[in-house]
């Protein structure tokens, strides 16, 4: 472990080590996302997921149709419809969780900007 490694460990009180063993509990994943969804940002997050239930919904309808299709071409394009609505559903959810690490990465930066100008004030 390097000199800085163990500069930080000491840096990091019992309250950051709850905080750290905390923010890795599924829970706490399930809170945030569903907290998310209010504050600031709150409205491209909500639209991400009223995007995904309105693709889950064309994909539902595409395999549904696609099964009932009885002509080569039109089977073929049920099927191209159910992959593009499966890859715009799975992109929107991948945006949000990364915009969810990118707020919690962040977060982190700054608690830990604060404890070490708190630590070089003392």
């Amino acid at each position: 472990m390097s000199e800085f490694d163990e500069r930080l460990k000491g840096l990091l009180s019992e309250e950051d080590d709850a905080f750290i063993n905390e923010s890795l509990n599924e829970e706490s994943f399930y809170k945030e996302a569903i907290g998310s969804l209010s504050g600031p940002g709150a409205g491209m997050n909500i639209m991400s997921w009223v995007g995904v239930f309105v693709f889950v919904g064309v994909l539902f309808t595409a395999i549904y149709n696609f099964f009932q299709a009885t002509e080569l071409q039109d089977q073929i394009m049920w099927a191209a419809l159910a992959i593009m609505a499966n890859s715009a559903q799975i992109a929107m959810k991948l945006w949000f969780h990364s915009r969810l690490n990118r707020f919690a990465i962040i977060r982190e930066v700054k608690r830990l900007q604060l404890e070490v100008a708190r630590s070089k004030s003392i």
